[in-house]
């Protein structure tokens, strides 16, 4: 018995040391990584925290917060999180229907008032799943936060623009949705809608450096946003949209992983509660939406994702939780170039479930020779800065000459020239037909979304994945 018991506290030994030996290799091995995809795209600093099984494995700063002061990025240092404000938003107003102050299928109409008579179909859950047909004020004038709207001036304003599509039809991103819950947390909570998510979110976590984006508050430890331009950083558009409920809320990464838990467990939310904001909307047709209540649904070869991502000028979020795997990993960055934080999170994650990897995707049928033909030339053209506009939609083709793109797109080229193609499926985003394609190069194997207009012009051209 003796001999038996010592041999068991070995083997167990054993296999403790074996499970420390392999979280520090990970643990460097995301510093590696993170330290990497930073260097090649020019990211000045980031934080990024790893969760398995409920465990903080990893929680670290990169690089600088500051590159005028020279300032460390460290655990407390404060980023703007972007649209991953808007799962908090969606779980404010959750809490008021366990309340019984809202009800999800209520039209919008019953809690904000001066609604146009065109908003008539809109309920909550429309706002809270992209489906109202409202218009987003993103690239519209006269929402900047200068202004400082009311809510009658803000709602009076969107109304002048048409819905673009009938409530529950289809799904088209929308800040201005967020906008208007955050003005239904005001009228049935009775408090502005930043005390509220004190008082009722931020508090109770303890995420007590979590807060408002607005320049007009001194924020200590609050990260610089930059903006990279072909061969320089300048500092980001200080004109800035109001984002309230949308995107507006700053954060640390340790008060991240705090959020993280709790929606771990039922303390803030209740389990049905959560099930119902991570259900994907049904549409009028009876199809599913990738969008549940604040958060994207999906599957991603084979492993469930729940997760979203921020953007605002300057910066990059990402909270990425596979949850068959119990992995979350969180980013944010403070370079406003689209996807930092997913390029880094989704980096990280590999590392952890190798099955994600773009090597494991297989070339299927149903591919066109003539369109991955004009796909590979409009491809290598945009990448060396020569974009064909014969090719590309007038929307496309000014993206892509943008200075921020120009950047994006020597970064790129450095990976070498794209030798072809292969096809490796389709489906439909926000009512359009997407083509998923791997491009080879020297040194890298990217994953790009393709989207082409009824003329055959291409109107998306978006790398999702590289390595």
């Amino acid at each position: 018995m003796v001999m038996k018991k010592i041999r068991t506290e070995t083997v167990l030994r054993t296999l403790f040391l074996l499970l420390l030996a392999s979280a520090s290799v990970n643990a460097d091995a995301v510093d590696r990584i993170v330290r990497e995809r930073m260097q090649e795209r020019n990211i000045p600093g980031a934080a990024v925290a790893v969760i398995r099984n409920g465990k903080t494995t990893k929680v670290k700063g990169y690089g600088l917060a500051s590159l005028e002061f020279q300032v460390p990025v460290t655990t407390d240092t404060v980023f703007e999180i972007g649209s991953v404000s808007k799962q908090m938003t969606a779980a404010g107003i959750l809490l008021l229907v366990q309340d019984g102050k809202i009800r999800l299928d209520e039209k919008i109409s019953a809690y904000l008032p001066g609604t146009p008579e065109s908003w008539g179909n809109v309920t909550v859950r429309h706002l809270l799943t992209h489906t109202s047909g409202i218009k987003s004020y993103t690239g519209l004038t006269g929402f900047e936060i200068s202004r400082r709207l009311s809510m009658e001036q803000f709602i009076k304003q969107l109304a002048e623009h048409p819905l673009e599509f009938v409530p529950g039809e289809k799904n088209i991103y929308s800040n201005s949705g967020y906008n208007l819950l955050a003005y239904i947390i005001e009228t049935q909570s009775g408090k502005k809608y930043m005390d509220f998510m004190r008082e009722r979110i931020f508090r109770p976590l303890g995420m007590n450096r979590t807060g408002d984006r607005d320049p007009q508050f001194i924020i200590p430890l609050r990260a610089s946003g930059y903006e990279w331009r072909i061969d320089r950083y300048t500092g980001r558009d200080g004109n800035l949209t109001d984002l309230m409920g949308a995107g507006s809320i700053t954060s640390t990464i340790e008060d991240m992983i705090k959020w993280e838990a709790a929606l771990r467990g039922d303390a803030l939310l209740r389990p049905e509660t959560k099930r119902e904001m991570w259900t994907q909307f049904t549409f009028n047709n009876g199809t599913r939406s990738v969008y549940g209540l604040g958060w994207r649904i999906s599957d991603v070869r084979g492993h469930k994702l729940i997760g979203h991502t921020g953007q605002t000028a300057g910066f990059g979020a990402a909270i990425f939780r596979y949850v068959d795997q119990n992995v979350t990993v969180i980013v944010l960055t403070n370079l406003g170039e689209l996807g930092m934080g997913s390029l880094i999170a989704t980096s990280v994650l590999k590392k952890f479930i190798p099955t994600l990897s773009i090597k494991k995707i297989r070339e299927v049928d149903g591919d066109d020779v003539s369109r991955n033909a004009r796909l590979l030339d409009a491809l290598r053209a945009r990448i060396a800065n020569r974009p064909d506009e014969l090719f590309l939609t007038p929307e496309l083709f000014r993206a892509v000459t943008s200075l921020r793109a120009k950047a994006v797109n020597e970064s790129i080229a450095r990976f070498g020239e794209v030798r072809r193609l292969r096809f490796v499926g389709t489906e439909i985003i926000e009512n359009k037909r997407v083509y998923r394609y791997l491009a080879e190069t020297e040194k890298r194997l990217m994953l790009w979304r393709f989207a082409m207009d009824a003329d055959s012009r291409i109107s998306e051209m978006t790398l999702e994945e590289d390595e």
